[in-house]
């Protein structure tokens, strides 16, 4: 069976706004507006607009693990969101998510709820009401999912595909002076019965136009008794520097043992098209939440990537990841080298 976890880019996450990411794109164009002028916005859009956006990408990714044969394939993705605007505020949204994967086992959809053999998917994936009044925005329905700056606690990222492979329940963004606040209350739409709940909050405090710390308190809860519950701790801080800009996140949870994590960011842009990463990375087994880190759990490394913008609508973004297994099966301390090499090419609309 296929661990649900991100299996594409995580420098997505890591290079834009720190916090939760909820329902990131490839590329995003955001416009300050204060309170006053934002709800006046509101006002006057029209109820009844339908608003269409989207992507699709083709991505091939080879997969290596010490001893055992590699695996390569090739994954067709498409991914189509709606929203309607309903009245001032308030909107649903809705989202086709399909995928073609010549090996099923590295696809971004959740081969628990199909068939392990099925190579292609269709599914309304995501859905559900969004409100937003001055600087907040809350989110209520059928949702992706990051918890950390890095994605270092949790991800159920938009670039799952597919049923059982995101979250239902109320996400709400706001900011307050320099302060700003994300907090979720949610329970993962799995196979089965075990919807597992999770619940945090981010703050981020921007200290000057340079420079963010954030911090980061989460608790996940088996519904099954099946696994440890966690209380999980994050602090985060992102600093630019010229063209560099530096993220480092630190985290920790309640467990007894293999409980720390950590994950640390360069990103040097040489322009507005092109730019490079290397992130260091350590997750032990228990430091996460679920153990569904956008970061592979129970492995440490490096990653190293370039993305560029083709197109004002073409991107693309390679990355190579480098690292060890922490512990093996038997839970003893382990060290099998493990690759993978991603690619990917994506045209929005």
């Amino acid at each position: 069976m296929k661990k649900i976890m991100m299996n594409t880019v995580i420098s997505l996450g890591i290079l834009c706004t720190p916090g939760f990411a909820l329902g990131n794109e490839t590329t995003a164009t955001a416009v300050a507006l204060s309170p006053d002028t934002e709800a006046a916005a509101e006002e006057k859009m029209t109820p009844g607009e339908l608003t269409w956006s989207g992507d699709v990408s083709i991505k091939y990714e080879r997969d290596t693990m010490e001893d055992s044969p590699h695996m390569d394939g090739l994954m067709y993705s498409l991914r189509l969101n709606a929203e309607k605007q309903l009245s001032p505020g308030f909107s649903l949204y809705a989202r086709l998510g399909a995928q073609y994967a010549t090996q099923p086992s590295l696809g971004d959809f959740n081969t628990d709820a199909y068939d392990v053999n099925k190579k292609g998917v269709i599914a309304i994936d995501l859905f559900g009401v969004t409100y937003k009044k001055g600087s907040f925005s809350y989110k209520l329905g059928r949702q992706d999912m990051t918890i950390g700056t890095t994605a270092l606690l949790y991800s159920r990222s938009n670039t799952n595909i597919g049923i059982r492979n995101f979250v239902d329940g109320l996400t709400v963004e706001g900011k307050i002076g320099n302060i700003a606040l994300t907090g979720v209350a949610v329970q993962e739409d799995n196979d089965g019965s075990a919807d597992n709940r999770l619940y945090a909050i981010h703050g981020t405090y921007d200290v000057n136009e340079r420079m963010q710390v954030g911090a980061t308190l989460g608790r996940y809860i088996y519904a099954d008794g099946s696994g440890q519950n966690t209380t999980n701790g994050a602090v985060d801080a992102v600093y630019k520097f010229k063209k560099s800009t530096f993220t480092a996140e630190l985290a920790k949870s309640n467990a007894d043992q293999d409980n720390k994590a950590y994950a640390v960011t360069w990103n040097y842009a040489f322009n507005d098209k092109t730019a490079v990463y290397v992130t260091a990375f350590r997750v032990e087994p228990y430091a996460d939440m679920g153990q569904q880190s956008d970061f592979d759990n129970n492995n440490r490394g490096f990653y190293y990537g370039i993305t560029h913008q083709l197109t004002k609508n073409d991107s693309v973004e390679v990355v190579y990841k480098d690292q060890k297994t922490l512990r093996d099966a038997e839970d003893a301390p382990s060290g099998s080298h493990n690759t993978k090499i991603e690619a990917t090419l994506t045209h929005a609309f």
